[in-house]
């Protein structure tokens, strides 16, 4: 594929952030711009996700390189905003109309969208994700025939609502995280044109992997959680079913769970488990000593159900820690049956259960870390995923132009 030029349209970005979305996106424009193509990240203002307020200056700037272009957030009504919200978040059905007020009420910007209008024709493609922000919504239909979503699309009562059919069917098309994403995406809006690309990865060394051994002094068996600190990533069914485990001795009592990663504990409503001396709150560790804590964890347990892809269980894996994810998320299951790189869960019973046969079958334990270690170095190399990358982009740019690409007829 010739060099092209690209856009990445993300709600927030900025050097050293943890969101999995906008690491994935970054990564992939700093891939890009590598190589030869041209590339423009395009965000808001916003730092925070909660709040959305402007704490960057609107302008240009440099991250690793690729021009930042940041352009305000608009005021908002959440007077308007949360009611629909929490009404979509409880499964309620909803208005058009309704649904037209939640998305002009999200984050928006309108000087972004003009930047959009006025700069979308010297572009190949812009992309645009995650999908359920106002910025992802306007921008991308803005010039719907140069706009690709990278959707991070979850099983969710946001993704059944009219308003997100209707952006994902006027798009050009769509590059998804994994398999069951797509499937997703196709199930609720039709043959969405594109295709899987994921999400590239260094593998590190043999020698820096071993490397991690040397800092590591304590025996004491773990399992780790790495991830945001919050109940919708499911830490807290995570929490209550070591507890219930626990309390019927059906996990070893020196067995313990560390909690690490960004926002707070008292985000999990389990304040009364940190009295405990089996699970330890972690706080914030350098890349490295993260690292160590996946390399030397009995297993990474990843609990949430609401996974477009999931970085960290490819971390575990490239440092030599099996994985453990929930069994009612489509699309970690899917990693690991297809990787043979760990196991399941969906109950205590079934946490204990694992626990035990990794304590007991440590050799086993190191297959499903090695056999984990070479799907990501098969399917999530940076050779294997621009590979793919190319391949979609191509197809969806020639058949924007005309060309004989899979993908939608414009005719």
């Amino acid at each position: 594929m010739s060099s092209r030029r690209f856009a990445f349209v993300i709600p927030r970005y900025f050097d050293g952030i943890a969101g999995g979305a906008e690491t994935l996106m970054g990564n992939m424009a700093s891939r890009l711009k590598a190589r030869g193509d041209t590339v423009e990240v395009w965000a808001t203002c916003a730092k925070d996700n909660r709040t959305w307020a402007n704490e960057f200056a609107p302008g240009v700037s440099d991250v690793h390189g690729i021009p930042l272009h940041r352009f305000p957030v608009d005021s908002r009504n959440l007077d308007a905003w949360i009611p629909i919200q929490l009404a979509l978040h409880d499964g309620h059905k909803i208005s058009t109309d309704d649904q037209l007020t939640w998305m002009a009420e999200s984050v928006n910007s309108r000087a972004l969208y003009t930047h959009i209008a006025r700069n979308a024709h010297a572009f190949d493609a812009i992309f645009f994700g995650p999908y359920l922000f106002g910025t992802t919504f306007w921008g991308s239909l803005i010039a719907p025939e140069k706009s690709i979503l990278i959707p991070c699309l979850h099983d969710e009562a946001y993704a059944y609502q009219d308003v997100i059919a209707s952006m994902f069917r006027q798009v050009r098309g769509c590059l998804f995280n994994a398999e069951p994403e797509m499937e997703l995406a196709r199930s609720l809006y039709g043959e969405i044109p594109g295709g899987v690309v994921g999400m590239g990865f260094d593998m590190p060394s043999r020698e820096y992997v071993n490397g991690l051994e040397a800092y590591f002094r304590d025996s004491t068996p773990y399992i780790l959680y790495l991830g945001r600190k919050e109940t919708g990533k499911n830490v807290h069914i995570l929490i209550d079913y070591f507890v219930e485990a626990k309390a019927q001795e059906l996990i070893p009592e020196h067995v313990k769970l560390a909690i690490l990663g960004g926002g707070s504990f008292g985000d999990l409503h389990r304040p009364e488990v940190l009295s405990r001396e089996d699970i330890v709150d972690l706080p914030h560790v350098s890349e490295r000593d993260k690292q160590r804590l996946l390399r030397h964890a009995l297993y990474l347990c990843q609990p949430s159900t609401n996974e477009s892809f999931s970085i960290v269980i490819m971390e575990a894996w490239m440092v030599g820690a099996p994985v453990v994810v929930h069994g009612a998320c489509p699309v970690t299951r899917y990693h690991v049956e297809h990787s043979g790189g760990g196991l399941y869960f969906s109950s205590a019973d079934d946490l204990a259960g694992v626990t035990n046969y990794f304590l007991r079958e440590s050799n086993v334990r190191q297959v499903h870390a090695e056999s984990g270690a070479s799907y990501v170095r098969l399917e999530y190399s940076w050779s294997s995923v621009l590979s793919r990358f190319d391949t979609i982009v191509s197809n969806l740019i020639l058949t924007k132009a005309g060309g004989s690409g899979e993908g939608r007829d414009d005719e």
